[in-house]
């Protein structure tokens, strides 16, 4: 017979993931709001940002980024329809093209990035940078578990 009864930490960690449940839907409509002005969604901006150090195949996009191919499928080929990324050859791998950022992408990441960091200043007023820290070292903890 297979025990139901949750651990002490166990029944903490059902929380964790509750809430997790709950604050990721809260930052997606936040960052919806953030990237409508520019004509994008939260969706649009993590390819973007998955992007904007170097391009990369939407395969390796979805699996940095936890998505499905398909989901990064779609979302590339709005950004590539408002002008924003383009794919590039990749000398890895001949089939398996790049996605990189367009001058407009680039400027339009910049843009949001500046509107990211007045909101995330606002966001972040009242907790210390201890606790900040504390929250973002358990995440990344439970992130390695899974």
């Amino acid at each position: 017979m297979i025990d139901t009864n949750h651990t002490h930490t166990a029944a903490l960690f059902t929380e964790i993931i509750l809430e997790t449940f709950k604050f990721n839907g809260r930052l997606i409509t936040a960052g919806d709001a953030l990237t409508k002005p520019f004509g994008l969604t939260s969706a649009l901006w993590q390819i973007m940002g998955a992007i904007k150090e170097a391009p990369i195949p939407m395969a390796q996009i979805a699996r940095n980024m936890g998505l499905s191919r398909q989901g990064v499928r779609r979302s590339t080929h709005v950004l590539i329809d408002k002008g924003l990324v383009r794919f590039e050859e990749n000398p890895d791998h001949k089939r398996a093209k790049r996605v990189a950022l367009t001058d407009k992408g680039r400027d339009a990441f910049r843009q949001l990035e500046k509107t990211q960091i007045t909101w995330s200043n606002a966001v972040a007023k009242g907790f210390s940078g201890e606790e900040l820290k504390t929250a973002l070292r358990v995440i990344r903890a439970l992130g390695e578990k899974l």
